[in-house]
């Protein structure tokens, strides 16, 4: 009875040692893009990381009401790091797929997540791979192997954010 009591004690140790340290994906997303993250009305989120060498994507749709969404703007306006839509030539093709330099660039990516193509948003990009030598710039991604990014978009038309990493 004694041993049974222990691992009990044990489990509940470890468990609320657990739940204390997570972060929860809306703060993990709002660290990463460096904004205070208002209430939201909806959240979407996959993860697929686990791969070899922790490969994977992670996608979050966040909707907000239209408070939040001008608190977003508001930061992401205040912010150097956030720009106007459209997306660069590079990013556009990543996430919609097309051609560049006679190359063809096919991509799932905005199809797999349901993202459309926004006209009226901002976006947010950080080069998190070890080489890259701007990690605000997309200049290089076509230049490596690997892709390690994160690239965030927010329409503006409908107050929803999207939030894209990729490992490879």
């Amino acid at each position: 009875m004694r041993k049974y009591s222990l691992i009990t004690y044990s489990l509940i140790i470890l468990l609320i040692i657990a739940g204390c340290s997570a972060k929860s994906n809306k703060t993990y997303i709002a660290e990463q893009l460096k904004i205070k993250m208002p209430k939201a009305l909806n959240i979407e989120y996959a993860d697929d990381h686990g791969g070899f060498h922790g490969d994977g994507k992670r996608f979050a749709k966040i909707e907000f009401d239209n408070n939040s969404g001008l608190n977003i703007i508001s930061q992401i306006e205040n912010s150097d790091r956030w720009n106007k839509m459209p997306l660069t030539e590079n990013l556009s093709l990543i996430m919609y797929g097309g051609t560049k330099n006679n190359v063809e660039y096919v991509s799932e990516f905005a199809e797999k997540f349901g993202i459309p193509e926004i006209e009226n948003g901002y976006w947010y990009f950080n080069d998190r791979h070890s080489k890259s030598t701007n990690p605000e710039s997309d200049t290089e991604l076509f230049d490596r192997y690997s892709l390690n990014f994160t690239l965030s978009m927010y329409n503006a038309d409908n107050n929803t954010l999207y939030f894209f990493e990729l490992d490879t």
